[in-house]
């Protein structure tokens, strides 16, 4: 089996409730075998003009460096066979863009964060260097805001049937194929919405609702290259309520959602709904961004679903509502 995860950029804030964080991330590389860098960016202490001394600054640079190394060892990461001392990187900077430089540099296949900072902030907010680096990262993201929560039981994973979330799909697939996650309940998501099923001329709700079954159902078949999730289940309603419904309702530990820039506008692949889920749910998350050449062919799919040939995954013909 090809392991996709080579190497995996951690980024920390050093304090005791990162240390969650920092195991869950040992954890990803000892199952996959991975290479882990553990990254802190910070700001130089501001001192008085006639006080500056070169000292200082210097002093601030060890000790930002004996934490990173006592953090690695608390946490196992120094335990890890792929770890090298030279792993463990101090930046000057905006924390979530040398997360990202960093992974950029080591061509990282993954970046692991926390969700809160400092344990501040409500465990279903998401912190600004989390959401910064998920704006801009080069590969997945794992987002820990449970480090109990992993390796994942249940995981969800809400499609839209696009290029792009096939794209996440898959990439989802293989992060958990690669840390050996069981496949027994992880569940595809697709929502329709109702003015989708109410909204067709040509098809009664109940012949949406079974098409786009059958169309999840081959999705999910096409894009899984293998090992596929033996759960999927169509819903209908409003779709952020019905994924953070689902999401409750099942206790995931993981959910996978695909994000996707265009024209320097970056967005999710579900939308808005996608961006409220993400800030909103309360278990981890893999964010995953579109590979190169896939943004072009999400491009070509213009059609609204109430719009979609059905045709080809079933053979019965159209009811109009007022034959019903």
């Amino acid at each position: 089996m090809i392991n996709h995860l080579k190497t995996i950029v951690i980024g920390t804030s050093l304090t005791e409730s990162c240390d969650g964080v920092v195991r869950t991330g040992a954890r990803v590389a000892k199952a996959a075998g991975a290479s882990p860098w553990l990254v802190h960016a910070y700001s130089p202490t501001a001192y008085a003009a006639e006080i500056v001394d070169t000292r200082l600054l210097d002093w601030q640079a060890e000790s930002v460096r004996a934490g990173l190394d006592l953090q690695a060892h608390r946490t196992g990461l120094a335990d890890l066979a792929r770890f090298k001392p030279d792993q463990l990187v101090q930046r000057i900077g905006s924390p979530a863009h040398e997360i990202v430089e960093l992974a950029r540099q080591v061509k990282a296949d993954l970046i692991i964060v926390g969700a809160e900072e400092g344990g501040v902030l409500h465990r279903i907010l998401l912190g600004s260097t989390a959401a910064g680096v998920i704006r801009k990262a080069p590969c997945p993201v794992l987002v820990v805001r449970s480090e109990a929560a992993f390796p994942p039981a249940r995981v969800e994973i809400p499609v839209d049937l696009s290029p792009v979330s096939a794209d996440a799909f898959q990439q989802g697939l293989a992060f958990l194929a690669d840390t050996n996650v069981a496949f027994a309940d992880t569940e595809v998501l697709f929502v329709l919405n109702p003015f989708e099923v109410g909204g067709s001329v040509h098809f009664a709700p109940e012949q949406i609702e079974r098409f786009a079954g059958e169309e999840l159902r081959r999705f999910v078949r096409v894009n899984s290259f293998g090992k596929a999730p033996r759960l999927a289940r169509v819903r209908t309603g409003y779709p952020r309520e019905e994924i953070l419904g689902v999401l409750a309702e099942r206790q995931v530990d993981l959910a996978v959602l695909g994000t996707h820039g265009r024209t320097g506008i970056e967005r999710l692949t579900l939308g808005s709904v996608a961006s409220e889920v993400m800030h909103q749910a309360a278990c981890n998350l893999l964010l995953v961004p579109p590979r190169a050449g896939v943004e072009k062919e999400e491009e070509l799919r213009t059609l609204p679903l109430e719009s979609a040939d059905w045709i080809f995954v079933s053979d019965e013909e159209p009811v109009l509502a007022s034959q019903l």
